[in-house]
């Protein structure tokens, strides 16, 4: 039975690993990732399916002492998979009527099997380490479900690699061994993870004008882009991270917008990374909607006096240069 008990862990613990990846998805979801959106439904019933059946040998299986083990785990899993229900569908209810799309069949319509490829566009990889997981999963939630053969798998794999990308060979010319080439040679975690943490810790050297919402806004997409990117590695921020990167980030900011930022703090409370980004976001949009140092040079010139100089003849035909306002 002792095995029998590691086995189900290993698989437990495989869907804990899915379900956060998808608790990732949801919570940094941005409107470009709408169209792998139904994708990932059709990936979350499969994993609910499998969570399911997991849960169905636990219970039948496994001693009271054993199951006491999974019990804590069991209540976490189901939570999280109503909560993530709720969240996917609403995503998808949102975004399918936004495309005038009718009925909730879009999860039932892309397990069918389609030779050709729907309307979008499949993500490229240039053999940068940084985006490679994120390819990864992209690639595989729209080539995977989408019922194409093994040929037609590594071609639409070949088309989406460029650059160094390119170059990677492999002695079998099939999809599964192009793409653990592949992951041989770009699936280094610690190396990933480690170009984020530093692309982090890089920002203080950044060059930042205080007014600029531009300089602003870059530099909250840096950091949302990095936090993403580790969030879908399983690297999860607690509040010792967030202070450090608070900290960081406040040594760019400039005297102001740090002022601004003390002002929304009551007393000694420490402040939470969602909070700070949230009032940098409400910051770009004020500078956003703050007219230009451009447009204010030419207000002023238009607005100021304008002079006109005249010549006058006197008597004793002496020119004298008179100037009027207008």
């Amino acid at each position: 039975m002792a095995k029998g008990v590691k086995i189900l862990e290993r698989k437990f613990s495989d869907i804990e690993k899915q379900l956060s990846a998808f608790i990732a998805f949801v919570d940094t979801f941005v409107e470009d990732d709408k169209e792998v959106l139904s994708f990932k439904l059709s990936q979350f019933d499969r994993l609910n399916a499998k969570y399911e059946s997991v849960k169905e040998e636990i219970f039948t299986s496994l001693s009271d002492l054993e199951f006491n083990n999974f019990d804590g785990k069991i209540t976490t899993c189901n939570k999280h998979i109503e909560k993530l229900k709720v969240r996917l569908k609403s995503l998808n209810l949102k975004y399918s009527k936004n495309n005038n799309e009718t009925g909730s069949n879009t999860v039932s319509n892309v397990t069918k099997p389609c030779f050709r490829l729907p309307e979008l566009s499949l993500p490229q990889f240039n053999g940068d380490i940084e985006t490679w997981f994120i390819f990864k999963e992209q690639f595989k939630e729209i080539i995977e479900n989408c019922g194409l053969n093994v040929k037609q798998k590594l071609q639409y794999l070949q088309s989406c690699l460029i650059g160094i990308g390119k170059h990677v060979q492999t002695v079998d010319d099939i999809y599964d061994s192009l793409f653990l080439a592949l992951e041989q040679r770009f699936e280094n975690k610690r190396l990933i993870i480690n170009k984020h943490i530093n692309a982090l810790l890089m920002l203080k050297y950044e060059k930042f004008r205080g007014d600029s919402n531009v300089d602003l806004r870059n530099l909250v997409d840096t950091c949302t882009k990095h936090l993403r990117a580790l969030k879908l590695l399983n690297i999860e921020h607690n509040t010792f991270s967030e202070l450090l990167l608070i900290q960081l980030v406040m040594q760019v900011l400039d005297t102001e917008t740090k002022r601004l930022f003390e002002m929304t703090l009551e007393s000694t409370d420490i402040p939470k990374w969602d909070d700070f980004l949230a009032f940098l976001n409400k910051r770009c949009l004020f500078l956003e909607n703050l007219p230009s140092a451009g447009t204010k040079d030419k207000q002023n010139f238009k607005d100021s006096p304008r002079h006109k100089s005249f010549i006058l003849h006197t008597d004793a035909n002496v020119d004298k240069n008179v100037s009027f306002v207008l």
